[in-house]
């Protein structure tokens, strides 16, 4: 049994949607995004940021990026499982200071 299967099945996966300033993120949109906001729960939420970063070729190393759940600021190092989303949850990828 390999060390990342946690339980028979994997562990459940968590579909999102990422509202950024230059666009949504979601299952279809954008049409050429190379990943998909679909996430095992145990995901961190700072992969969730990076990786909308990287789907919207956000650089700016200077910027502070949050994820918010409507007003509230989640935790990077927390795992989405700990926020008990519903599948297709509408998150906000804020981008503090630079020129996002």
């Amino acid at each position: 049994m390999s060390a990342d299967k946690k339980e028979e099945a994997g562990p459940p996966v968590l579909t999102l949607r990422v509202q950024t300033p230059r666009g949504l993120w979601s299952m279809d949109e954008p049409k050429d995004a190379d990943k998909r906001p679909q996430y095992a729960i145990s995901t961190k939420i700072q992969q969730v940021i990076n990786d909308a970063r990287s789907v919207f070729k956000f650089v700016e190393e200077d910027s502070k990026y949050t994820l918010l759940l409507g007003k509230e600021v989640l935790v990077p190092e927390r795992p989405l499982a700990s926020y008990h989303l519903p599948d297709g949850t509408l998150l906000i990828l804020s981008v503090q200071g630079g020129n996002a």
